[in-house]
């Protein structure tokens, strides 16, 4: 039979011994990603280090710095992630998440332990359990979960709390140790929750508008350039590299064709614009 390595006991949440050269090797390279994560200052390029850097990432993760990981990749999470300042994720087993959860500063994920018995504890044998996070998850902050911890969909940990058990959906848990304080019932308000989606939709509404009301400035300066210039109003290039900008800028992609479709309708008004404005001069 052959002998497994330290890394796949490690993975596997057997007793392994961390040092090993090859978990050595890895957790130094972890920490030289670790330390350009939390060094870039650029939000795009910050989120395409962790993507590079996790074992798995869905769309998008927009993390805060600093985050603190051993290896990285064991953390796997869905779409939407966000994690604020200063989380650890001890990560010798694996950490996944589902989509859209949400974790406030200070939350600690454990996956990591050691032997009880202390004369295999002081031979530099360690061991884990994963952790598991359904979706729509939101931790809050200082937050810590233990090893072998699974949290249902849903679930809203309070802050402060130590999770030391699993927790099934639908669920607030709150204390230490943590236990439910409350059940979210899903089906008795749909229409609190759409009143509440209404009133976020006018607001980025308004704010929309404003920005619209800004790009039509920069229009009608480019319009003016483009006349003194002899300029056609069409620049098709320049409609394509905007196409291009915004298809790049749009994180999920089942959003991207009417995204698309939208910025293609405000160019052909801003060119409708800038028709009429010649005619009317």
């Amino acid at each position: 039979m052959t002998n497994r390595s330290e890394k796949e006991k490690m993975i596997a949440g057997e007793l392994y011994f961390s040092a090993d050269p090859e978990l050595i090797a890895d957790r130094k390279f972890a920490h030289e990603q670790m330390n350009l994560i939390n060094q870039e200052k650029e939000d795009e390029i910050r989120s395409q280090l962790v993507k590079e850097t996790f074992g798995y990432v869905e769309n998008r993760a927009h993390i805060e710095p600093n985050i603190r990981f051993d290896y990285g990749f064991n953390i796997s999470v869905g779409k939407n992630f966000y994690a604020n300042y200063d989380c650890v994720f001890l990560d010798v087993c694996p950490i996944t998440f589902g989509d859209n959860c949400m974790l406030a500063p200070n939350v600690k994920l454990y996956t990591a332990s050691h032997p009880l018995h202390p004369v295999k504890r002081n031979s530099g044998l360690e061991n884990g359990a994963p952790i598991t996070v359904g979706n729509n998850v939101w931790i809050g902050g200082d937050a810590v979960l233990i090893p072998g911890v699974s949290l249902g969909d849903n679930v809203v940990v309070g802050a402060g709390s130590v999770v030391t058990k699993s927790f099934p959906e639908n669920v607030v848990i709150a204390g230490n140790p943590a236990r439910i304080i409350k059940t979210i019932d899903l089906e008795n308000e749909p229409q609190d929750l759409l009143a509440i989606q209404r009133e976020e939709i006018d607001q980025l509404d308004w704010q929309i508008a404003f920005l619209l009301e800004k790009r039509m400035t920069a229009v009608a300066e480019v319009s003016r350039i483009k006349k003194e210039a002899n300029l056609d109003v069409l620049d098709g290039k320049r409609e394509e590299r905007v196409l291009e900008n915004v298809r790049q800028a749009v994180a999920n992609e089942q959003y991207e064709e009417t995204i698309l479709e939208t910025f293609k309708a405000i160019m052909a008004n801003s060119r409708a614009y800038q028709k009429k404005q010649r005619e009317n001069e």
